[in-house]
C-alpha cells in the first residue's frame, strides 16, 4: 500500500505576499535544478582534469553554454516568458534534453518515457517541465537511487510521474520550498500533485494536469 505525504498549505491571503512567493518559487525552480546541474558537471571537470584533461575541455564547453542559458532563462523569467529549452524544444524535448545534460555528472539512471503527448498550452508545458526537473533534481542529489523513471502519458488529462529506487521519503523530515513548489504548479493549471512511498521502494512524484486550466 503507497503512503501518501502531506505538503503543508502555505497559501497567503496577502496579495503582495502571494507575488512574492511566485517570485521566489519561480527563481527557486528555474535556477535551482539548472545550478544543480551546472555544479554536478563542475564536480565531473574538476575529476576529468586530474584524469583526462582531455574530455574536460569539452564538458567544460557544454557547461558555459549552460551558464548562458541560465542567464537568458532569468530574463525570460523577467519578461514573463517560458524557459527557452521549452521553446525551442517542446516538453518531450526539453525533459530528454534535462536529462542528457545530467547524464555523465551522477550516478543515477535515468529513463524518459513519452506517450504519446500532443501540442499543450505554455502554461502545462512549464508546470510538467519544472516539476520533473525539480522531482529529478531531488533523486540525483537525495534519494541515493540507482535509477530514476520519467513518464508523461496523455489521455485528455497529462499524468506525470517520477519514480526512483532511492531510499524514500523519511517521516518527520522538514518540507523545502521544492516540494511546495511543486504542489503549487500542478494547482495553478488545475491539476493535483501527490508525493509518496513507491510500491517497490523509493518515492514517487506524481501530477494530474488538465488541459482545461492552460493558456
Amino acid at each position: 500500500m503507497r503512503r501518501e505525504f502531506m505538503v503543508p498549505d502555505d497559501a497567503a491571503d496577502d496579495p503582495a505576499d502571494d507575488a512574492r512567493r511566485r517570485l521566489l518559487r519561480d527563481l527557486h525552480d528555474g535556477l535551482g535544478p539548472a545550478l544543480a546541474a551546472i555544479a554536478l558537471g563542475l564536480r565531473a571537470a574538476r575529476h576529468l582534469a586530474a584524469h583526462d584533461p582531455a574530455a574536460a575541455g569539452p564538458l567544460l564547453a557544454r557547461l558555459e553554454e549552460e551558464v548562458h542559458t541560465a542567464v537568458n532563462d532569468v530574463r525570460r523569467l523577467a519578461a514573463g516568458g517560458c524557459p527557452a529549452v521549452l521553446a525551442r524544444l517542446g516538453l518531450a524535448g526539453a525533459v530528454r534534453a534535462h536529462v542528457a545534460s545530467l547524464a555523465d555528472r551522477h550516478p543515477v539512471r535515468v529513463d524518459v518515457r513519452c506517450e504519446a503527448v500532443p501540442e499543450l498550452p505554455v502554461s502545462v508545458q512549464v508546470a510538467a517541465y519544472r516539476i520533473i526537473c525539480e522531482a529529478v533534481t531531488n533523486v540525483v542529489r537525495h534519494a541515493g537511487a540507482r535509477h530514476c523513471s520519467v513518464r508523461l502519458r496523455f489521455d485528455g488529462c497529462l499524468h506525470v510521474e517520477v519514480v526512483d529506487d532511492g531510499v524514500g521519503l523519511v517521516p518527520g523530515r522538514g518540507v523545502g520550498v521544492g516540494l511546495g513548489s511543486m504542489r503549487d504548479r500542478a494547482r495553478e493549471v488545475g491539476g493535483t500533485w501527490r508525493v509518496e512511498h513507491a510500491a517497490a521502494g523509493g518515492t514517487r512524484v506524481a501530477a494530474d494536469l488538465p488541459l482545461a486550466g492552460g493558456v
